[in-house]
């Protein structure tokens, strides 16, 4: 069941589904509350005015570069592509000239009793990104999971890779001591500005997860994905699954949340595309071509 509701001016969803209720809205496509028998699983804030100020990325969809381009530009049928750097000399999640697309107004609707979509038109040019691009996001909440589908259609060819930014908290205070288990043949290494130096190193010590552990520290890294699922995290009260066709996953424990956030108390995993792929020929390629339609898909599963 869908109702429709208000967030601080935005349409926002209420869907209800069994033991779940997950509650969206307009606003940067935003997943506000994902709640299993009561309990809130996500982070997330009162206000819209938090969402305004925080840099965190709590919740949205964020687009249409997920994690960071390096020197904030990549050459594109020969031509080199200017993008907004917003982090020293990078682009991150998109770059922030305007409003980044977690801040943006975006058109919703529901689409079946347990699934809403959002869209976004994205103008060429957007944060220097060629091509306009229209960007779909259907969240789907099943009796045991939520489902969130991507797709784009750019009528130049671009480079396009959005990702979920939902931070879960399930139901802890701090998540450094939930068990994480990572299906990952390696890591990527990174420079000091989280740049890949396209070497990609071995799973081995903090960064192996092939067997479920204690989270421990802070982490902030991406993985290369192997199996399925991609990674579970287990607690004293729930196991969550992330299923996914994306072929990385960046791995963030929350260290720098904002507006009254403590760090670590949530953590996010995001299915995405290589960092830095339009610059790395080597890295699995996520060039959309004109008129072709860009599909990805992730599935969070709760035991």
């Amino acid at each position: 069941m869908i109702t429709k509701t208000d967030f601080c001016g935005y349409q926002s969803f209420l869907v209800e589904n069994g033991r779940f209720s997950l509650k969206l809205t307009e606003y940067g496509a935003t997943a506000l509350s994902l709640k299993r028998d009561g309990e809130e699983m996500l982070l997330g804030f009162d206000s819209i005015e938090q969402y305004e100020r925080s840099t965190a990325f709590i919740g949205a969809i964020v687009g249409r570069w997920a994690n960071r381009i390096g020197g904030s530009s990549f050459i594109l049928n020969g031509e080199r592509i200017s993008l907004c750097a917003n982090e020293g000399e990078n682009c991150l999640h998109g770059g922030s000239e305007g409003k980044p697309w977690n801040k943006r107004r975006w058109s919703g609707r529901a689409e079946s009793d347990t699934s809403v979509s959002f869209t976004l038109l994205s103008p060429d040019g957007d944060n220097g990104f060629p091509g306009e691009l229209t960007a779909r996001v259907l969240y789907t909440l099943l009796p045991d999971r939520l489902r969130i589908d991507f797709s784009g259609v750019s009528d130049r060819d671009t480079y396009f890779a959005p990702t979920s930014h939902i931070y879960f908290s399930l139901g802890e205070e701090n998540i450094l001591g939930a068990q994480m288990q990572i299906k990952a043949s390696g890591h990527l290494e990174v420079d000091a500005g989280l740049i890949p130096t396209g070497k990609i190193l071995p799973v081995e010590g903090d960064f192996d997860f092939s067997a479920p552990r204690r989270i421990g520290r802070d982490y902030d890294d991406c993985f290369v994905l192997t199996g399925s699922p991609a990674c579970t995290v287990q607690t004293d009260t729930v196991k969550l699954s992330l299923y996914t066709d994306f072929p990385a996953l960046q791995f963030y424990t929350g260290t720098w949340l904002d507006c009254g956030i403590a760090p670590n108390a949530g953590f996010a995993i995001e299915p995405e595309y290589y960092p830095d792929t339009p610059n790395h020929p080597e890295f699995p390629d996520a060039l959309l071509k004109a008129g072709e339609t860009f599909s990805q898909y992730l599935e969070f599963v709760f035991e």
